[in-house]
C-alpha cells in the first residue's frame, strides 16, 4: 500500500494570489488535505470524476476524431476568435497565440466578466505600481477601492496588506476603504466613505486637484466629507498604496477613471511613495495581458493577420466582436470566466460553431470539447501573479490527459 505523499511550497491557482506557500497531502492520487485552509483552494484543487478525453455534440469520441474534427472546423472558418486564455499556462497561451497567427484570428486575451483597460492606460499616460512584496514590507496607510479582497482574495490579508507583518513598517498600518456599500473590508477600515461607482471619476478628480493645491467645489462633493481626510492621509503617508477592484476600473470610463488615478498617485510620489495595486480574477489573466504583449507589441486585443497584427482596444472585444456577427467559429478554454458572462454574451457563444478547452464541464455547449491536465494540480508549468511575478506550478496528481498546449500544438502541425 502507498504511503501519502506529501508537496510542499505548492502554488495555488485558485484566485490572482497564486499562494505559493501550500502544503498538499495526496493519497491513491487524490488530495486530502491542504494546509493552510482557503475556500478557494479546496475548490481549485477538487478534481471532479473522470470523463471523456473529447466529445463531439455530447458524444465521447477518442482524442484523435476531436482534434480531426476540429481542424476541419477551423479550415473552414473565416474569422475565429480565441478567449479565455488566462486559465491557461504561459506555455498555453504562447501555444494558443501561435495558433491564432496561423488561423489569422482574433484574441481577446481580457476577461470577459471583467472589462481592464490597464493595457491601454499604460500605453497611454503609465501607472505607478509595485509588487504585492513590497506592499506587504512598505505600505503604510492603504486604500481600498472598490476593492474587497477579504472576500474575493481570502489569503490577501494576511499575506500581503493589513495583517502581514512588514520588513520597514514600524507600527500598524493605515486602512481605509472607498465603496458603494460596507464590505467585509471596509469593516476593517478606520475611515470609511460610501460613495457610488459613478461617482469615481469625479472622485479621482476632486483628489487630483486636492494633490495639485487647487481648490475644490465642497457644495458639489458635499456627499463626501472624508474626501480631504481620505487625500490627507494618503499624502502624509510614507508609502501609501492605493488597491483597486474590477468594479474601480471595469465600467464605460474604466480607462478615464484609472488615467485619473495615475495622474494623482504621480503628485504623491513628488514628497512621498505611492502605487496604484489592481486586484484581478486569476488564475492568470494577467499572465494573457503580458503573453500577447510580448507576441504582438500590443495590449490585447488584437487580430493577426497576413501582414501582421492589428490593434483596436474597443473594436476587437470579444463582446463587441459577437454582437456585430464579426466572427465565425470560437476557440474557448474555459474556467470560471463562463459563470460571471454577461448572459447576452454566454447567448451569442452558444449560436457560433465552437472548440473548448477545460478541466471541468460546463453548462456552456461546444462543438469539439477537449477534456485538459488541470494546471497546477495534474500538470506544471508557469503562470503569472496579478503583480507581475511568475511563479512554478507543481502537478500533485498523476494524469494520462494532455495539456491544453499539447492539443494545441497537435492542432498546428
Amino acid at each position: 500500500m502507498n504511503k501519502p505523499t506529501t508537496f510542499a511550497d505548492v502554488v495555488c491557482c485558485g484566485c490572482s494570489c497564486l499562494c505559493d506557500d501550500l502544503q498538499v497531502v495526496v493519497d491513491a492520487n487524490r488530495v486530502t488535505q491542504l494546509t493552510p485552509v482557503c475556500p478557494h483552494a479546496s475548490s481549485y484543487f477538487a478534481v471532479t470524476g473522470a470523463a471523456a478525453d473529447c466529445r463531439i455534440d455530447g458524444k465521447e469520441v477518442s482524442l484523435e476524431q476531436g482534434i480531426s474534427a476540429a481542424g476541419k472546423m477551423l479550415d473552414a472558418a473565416k474569422a475565429p476568435l480565441l478567449l479565455g486564455l488566462g486559465e491557461m499556462t504561459i506555455d498555453g497561451q504562447r501555444a494558443a497565440l501561435d495558433w491564432a497567427d496561423r488561423l489569422g484570428a482574433y484574441v481577446d486575451a481580457g476577461n470577459p466578466a471583467e472589462p481592464d483597460p490597464s493595457g491601454v492606460v499604460l500605453q497611454s499616460t503609465g501607472m505607478i505600481t509595485a509588487t504585492l512584496g513590497e506592499i506587504r514590507d512598505r505600505a503604510d496607510v492603504i486604500l481600498f477601492w472598490n476593492a474587497d479582497p477579504q472576500t474575493t482574495q481570502p489569503r490577501y490579508m494576511e499575506r500581503f496588506a493589513l495583517d502581514a507583518a512588514g520588513r520597514f513598517i514600524g507600527g500598524s498600518r493605515t486602512a481605509m476603504a472607498i465603496d458603494e456599500a460596507a464590505t467585509a473590508t471596509s469593516a476593517r477600515a478606520e475611515l470609511f466613505c460610501e460613495s457610488p461607482v459613478s461617482a469615481n471619476l469625479e472622485f479621482a478628480h476632486a483628489l487630483l486637484a486636492l494633490a495639485r493645491g487647487k481648490t475644490i467645489d465642497r457644495e458639489r462633493l458635499a456627499a463626501f466629507p472624508q474626501i480631504e481626510q481620505i487625500h490627507a492621509q494618503l499624502a502624509a503617508a510614507n508609502y501609501a498604496a492605493i488597491i483597486c477592484g474590477p468594479k474601480f476600473y471595469g465600467g464605460a470610463d474604466g480607462a478615464a477613471i484609472l488615467e485619473t488615478l495615475a495622474d494623482y498617485v504621480r503628485e504623491l510620489n513628488r514628497a512621498n511613495r505611492a502605487i496604484i495595486s489592481l486586484l484581478k480574477s486569476g488564475p492568470n489573466w494577467i499572465g494573457a495581458a503580458e503573453s500577447i504583449a510580448w507576441r504582438t507589441g500590443y495590449p490585447s486585443p488584437v487580430r493577426f493577420a497576413a501582414d501582421g497584427p492589428a490593434f483596436d482596444p474597443t473594436g476587437f472585444r470579444a463582446a463587441k466582436l459577437l454582437a456585430r456577427g464579426e466572427v465565425d467559429t470560437i476557440v474557448r478554454f474555459d474556467g470560471d470566466w463562463l459563470k460571471a458572462t454577461p448572459p447576452e454574451m454566454l447567448a451569442a457563444l452558444e449560436k457560433l460553431p465552437t472548440i473548448s478547452f477545460g478541466w471541468s464541464d460546463f453548462d456552456v455547449p461546444a462543438k469539439v470539447a477537449f477534456r485538459v491536465a488541470k494546471p497546477g494540480v495534474e500538470c506544471g508549468g508557469s503562470m503569472h501573479r496579478m503583480d507581475d511575478v511568475p511563479l512554478p506550478l507543481t502537478p500533485v496528481l498523476s494524469t494520462k490527459r494532455k495539456t491544453t498546449e499539447a492539443i494545441i500544438r497537435q492542432l498546428i502541425g
